[in-house]
């Protein structure tokens, strides 16, 4: 039997890897050195004869021998202690909370008319069984109560938990075994930086490598995470309060590190800004954290498989209900928004766009619809001064809630023919675009959907473009036309790095796909034409030259998904419509009934079956006829 290696580098022993051991650093460290991990080989004195490395940490694994095997069984609610996430008892809860009332439409009190296209869709709290504790802003004091149903190896694991070390400094705390007193503290400052500056503990570090064991690989996995986005979120050492649950946050992170990989288009750009605000979330309030908890149930469930369980659609539901309940509770105090105000309406909009990105795998479109309507409102009091929001800083500038908002607000409106949600402010021209190739890399949305910055942009003026041309009944002025075709062409679009060449290569292409479903709007929706237009025609064949010419799989069909149904509406030959409907039902995630992909497919074969049936070309008009026809709205 081979012994383990005793004088490998610590990065790899933490990490459960086999060292090379090659001097002066293994082969293993030059890759993660560019990520920001430096370590080299640590002797320590030792007994015997042979110099020894330093250990890595044992694994949580060895400290208890009956603790549970998912993180799902350790994590506890911070409403409720003694009731895991994961448990019977938990998704019994979830089933005892009723589902939003999305038919119900009140007015929100304050009038937005000025800025929104269509009124918001709110709820009133009497419509439901019980009242939602408002949370902003949250309590200055919370009580927390120790899990009390612990056995005495659990409550040891527990104890280890809140005792991690880093180097040669500990901080010793102790639990008793069967039960645990009520802690009464301040609620952190919700401002991480200040809150890690001024610890409530000594220099204690936890490394969320070390919760997992190595038995448990969430985020080691080269194939579902080729770039290491895992590492990022999960193996960076945080400092914590001593009252904060360790395993919780480890298991959200975790939930994070599974989930980006498969649903977010270039993860690794935003993985750090992405656990900074988990952090602040997770430190906020026990509402915060509970809904954090509830986003990672979901993402785990649905990482594991696209059909949600019982169970999951519980948790879901309960999810949905604290989401909405949070946006319908806010109220403006002050008009216009000051900068208090800002803070208190973007806080209401934590893990919507969480919920729309999941609601697009889980959930029918009208969801999501209605759900984006009611939020309008308060997406608006969030918006930096002056109104009309600007796109561009939005999109530049603006908190992730906000530019998340209104990237989101461009893609359901070109994606249903309905128009955009609020009224925005869109300057638009190629010296603009060069803002965003000097933009930092997790600036804009490029990130999350594939779509560039620009042609996110230049959606939103075309937009304006055409909602002005149906108020007015006049057609687009051919030389503004014109100036939007030369800058679709000319329009530079940034390289995609990536330590995997195939992914570098499929991101660019997902990317150019979408400059030809640009020319498409620009053709059929801001124009007027249909698909037997010479123009649109030729968009539609470069668009499936480039989908044909990469080599399917997830990456990057996951993210051709919504560009490819915008050009079927353009497609015409039965070979190509094959096509687009084969590379979509290739993807599990896809092929689920009742989700918003499954409908949007839906709303494309509506549209291929009217026109056919009617002998005529499909224009842009139909898109929304066919979303009536299928979502109701």
């Amino acid at each position: 039997m081979s012994l383990r290696s005793i004088t490998g580098c610590y990065l790899c022993k933490s990490k459960r890897k086999k060292c090379d051991e090659t001097k002066p650093r293994c082969l293993r460290q030059l890759r993660c050195i560019r990520r920001g991990e430096n370590c080299e080989y640590e002797y320590i004195e030792s007994s015997g004869t042979k110099r020894r490395t330093r250990p890595a940490p044992r694994p949580a694994s060895e400290l208890v021998n009956k603790a549970p095997k998912d993180p799902l069984d350790l994590v506890t609610s911070p409403q409720h202690p003694n009731t895991t996430v994961g448990s019977i008892a938990t998704e019994a809860w979830y089933q005892s909370l009723p589902g939003p009332l999305l038919e119900s439409v009140h007015s929100v009190g304050m009038d937005w008319e000025a800025t929104l296209y269509q009124p918001a869709a709110t709820l009133s709290l009497s419509t439901f069984p019980f009242q939602a504790e408002a949370e902003f802003p949250c309590s200055d004091s919370e009580q927390f109560i120790a899990p009390q149903n612990l056995n005495p190896d659990q409550a040891s694991l527990f104890n280890s938990l809140l005792s991690l070390e880093k180097a040669n400094s500990h901080a010793e705390h102790n639990f008793t075994s069967s039960s645990a007193p009520m802690i009464t503290h301040t609620t952190p400052d919700v401002d991480l930086g200040h809150h890690m500056s001024q610890p409530s503990w000594s220099n204690t570090y936890d490394s969320f490598s070390f919760l997992c064991g190595p038995d448990i690989n969430y985020f080691g996995d080269d194939e579902n995470d080729p770039e290491g986005v895992g590492e990022v979120l999960c193996q960076v050492p945080v400092r914590l309060d001593p009252i904060v649950d360790s395993n919780s946050l480890a298991f959200v992170l975790q939930s994070y590190a599974r989930w980006m990989p498969l649903v977010v288009f270039d993860p690794l750009i935003i993985a750090s800004a992405t656990q900074e605000g988990i952090i602040r979330r997770f430190l906020d309030c026990p509402g915060s954290r509970s809904r954090l908890l509830l986003v990672s149930n979901v993402m785990r469930r649905l990482a594991k498989s696209w059909n949600l369980d019982e169970g999951g659609k519980m948790t879901l539901s309960s999810l949905r209900d604290q989401v909405w309940q949070n946006v319908i509770n806010y109220r403006s105090k002050e008009l216009p928004p000051t900068e208090n105000e800002r803070k208190r309406a973007n806080a209401a909009l934590d893990q919507l766009i969480e919920l729309v990105v999941i609601h697009l795998y889980s959930s029918p479109l009208v969801s999501t619809i209605r759900l984006l309507q009611s939020a309008a409102a308060v997406f608006l009091s969030a918006c930096p001064a002056p109104h009309l929001p600007n796109m561009l800083e939005l999109l530049l500038e603006a908190d992730m809630n906000v530019r998340l908002f209104a990237g989101v607000d461009v893609v359901i409106s070109i994606t249903t023919g309905r128009p955009l949600l609020c009224r925005y402010d869109v300057p638009w021209s190629l010296e603009i675009c060069d803002r965003f190739i000097q933009k930092r890399e997790d600036q804009g949305l490029r990130w999350l959907g594939g779509i560039p910055d620009q042609f996110i942009l230049l959606f939103g003026f075309m937009s304006n473009i055409r909602e002005n041309a149906i108020a007015t009944k006049t057609e687009v002025d051919t030389t503004i036309i014109q100036q939007i075709e030369e800058d679709i062409k000319n329009a530079i679009i940034a390289p995609c790095d990536s330590r995997d060449p195939s992914l570098g290569i499929g991101r660019m292409v997902v990317q150019e796909c979408w400059r030809e479903v640009v020319f498409i709007f620009l053709y059929m929706a801001v124009c007027g034409l249909d698909a037997f237009d010479q123009r649109v025609e030729r968009a539609q064949r470069r668009f499936m030259k480039l989908m044909k010419g990469i080599k399917p799989g997830r990456h990057p069909d996951a993210f051709l998904v919504i560009p490819t149904i915008l050009v079927g509406v353009a497609t015409t030959r039965s070979s190509h419509r094959q096509t687009i409907t084969s590379r979509i039902f290739s993807r599990p995630e896809f092929s689920t009934p009742n989700t918003a992909v499954n409908d949007y497919l839906r709303i494309l074969e509506d549209i291929w079956a009217r026109t056919q049936v009617e002998g005529r070309a499909a224009r842009w008009e139909d898109l929304r006829e066919a979303c009536r026809r299928v979502t109701g709205v």
